[in-house]
């Protein structure tokens, strides 16, 4: 009885909690999250609400708020006071809810997507596309592990179709990036060979998002950055009252000039001494071998537009420029840049996403850069007039043909040319 009373005092506790544990996550899921705490999350940049769902689809069903997701990747951060979701606040009818930070390549943000499908269907997006994204070797593990988690997989596993070439190149897609040990690379593995989940894998993913799920609804609210505080509300207040878009885009471009006067490249003086100067030496010429016209990244593009066509979403793509004064110093080849750039509106408009915002062109304008590579200041401005417009006024109903060709290897290694694009062109009909 005596060792019986002290087994229990050592594993009694630990049996109780588990038991707690288990009846906590086994309970219906009532949490709703503040309207706080949807304005936190909508410009919060955190991986945790990119990777999992309830903050997101909570906000995007608001009735009070219309939210409209904006995807991109590391400019998203750049938040002066012509940033999208600071003159959203101030001039406009809608919230940027942004989904974005270094690595949220096409890959990712296709499981972010995914995990909104109810949310995104018959509405609105804008989509940041990169042309640096489309390196030899696209998305890396890392950064794929860092913004995709365990919930996104499971729930994007749940409905996997092996007989989907677009659900095939996923499932290989993930197998590459989480490596071929695990349970989810195991499920992910049978989906890419063509074979469908049994019904013991179908409980197993099914327990594991009722745990998941519970615990993103209770917990992701705590977690998450005060970008809304800091960036979002003292920058509206330095706008002026009323919209007049020639008058900001002028104020932007002089702010642009008081803060860019330590260098010849039009950086921001804090980006330049603190990330640019002590390298300068090193970083001459060193861009001058990068392609942005071979890579995986094209075949990731395509599932993002493909889950697209699945939600029925109008999307306003933007293809951002670069700092032209940097690239000349660094050696890049602009002419690489430019075929790369027409590779992607050459997949999208094949497609019939006819909404977009070519910047490509505009890496020489004063003040349109922050930095090396990313918009700022009357960048902004441009890209904010062409996001409200498309956003605040109706838009014809898309018409996507999706075709899986752009999935294969002969697109993502295609060179670009006028010619070779007119012969794969032919190969689509």
């Amino acid at each position: 009885m005596h060792n019986g009373k002290k087994l229990w005092s050592i594993f009694g506790p630990l049996i109780v909690a588990c038991l707690l544990v288990v009846l906590l996550f086994s309970l219906p899921i009532s949490k709703k999250h503040s309207a706080a705490i949807e304005h936190k999350a909508a410009v919060s940049l955190s991986p945790v609400v990119f990777k999992n769902q309830s903050i997101k689809q909570q906000a995007l069903s608001d009735k009070h708020t219309h939210y409209v997701p904006f995807f991109g990747s590391s400019e998203l951060r750049r938040m002066d006071r012509f940033h999208p979701s600071v003159m959203a606040a101030r001039y406009h009818n809608y919230t940027p809810f942004l989904f974005g930070s270094r690595g949220t390549q096409s890959l990712p943000q296709f499981f972010n997507i995914n995990s909104m499908e109810t949310q995104m269907r018959n509405n609105k997006a804008v989509y940041i596309i990169s042309p640096q994204w489309f390196t030899k070797q696209g998305v890396q593990p890392p950064a794929f592990k860092y913004y995709n988690g365990e919930l996104a997989n499971l729930n994007w596993l749940q409905h996997a179709n092996p007989k989907s070439p677009y659900d095939r190149y996923v499932a290989t897609r993930l197998v590459a990036m989480l490596g071929k040990d695990g349970t989810i690379s195991s499920y992910a593995k049978k989906i890419a060979e063509g074979k469908s989940l049994n019904s013991f894998d179908m409980g197993v993913i099914r327990f594991r998002l009722n745990m998941l799920v519970h615990e993103d609804a209770l917990f992701s609210g705590f977690q998450l950055n005060n970008n809304y505080g800091k960036h979002i509300l003292p920058n509206v207040k330095k706008l002026p009252q009323h919209y007049n878009y020639n008058e900001l885009y002028d104020d932007a471009m002089n702010e642009a000039e008081r803060d860019t006067n330590n260098n010849r490249f039009g950086i921001k003086n804090s980006f330049y001494t603190q990330r640019v100067k002590k390298n300068l030496a090193k970083t001459k010429g060193s861009q001058r071998n990068f392609n942005y016209t071979k890579s995986p990244e094209y075949g990731d593009l395509e599932v993002v537009l493909n889950q697209f066509k699945n939600t029925n979403s109008n999307v306003l793509f933007i293809i951002p420029p670069v700092n032209s004064k940097w690239e000349k110093y660094t050696g890049m080849d602009m002419n690489m840049y430019y075929q790369s750039v027409e590779k992607i509106k050459f997949q999208l408009r094949q497609q019939g996403f006819n909404h977009i915002l070519d910047l490509s062109h505009d890496g020489d304008k004063p003040g349109f850069m922050e930095d090396t590579i990313h918009i700022g200041w009357a960048g902004w401005v441009k890209v904010d007039k062409a996001t409200n417009s498309f956003i605040s006024n109706k838009q014809p109903q898309p018409h996507y043909q999706i075709n899986s060709k752009f999935l294969s290897p002969e697109w993502t290694n295609l060179n670009p040319t006028p010619g070779n694009l007119q012969k794969f062109q032919e190969k689509l009909h």
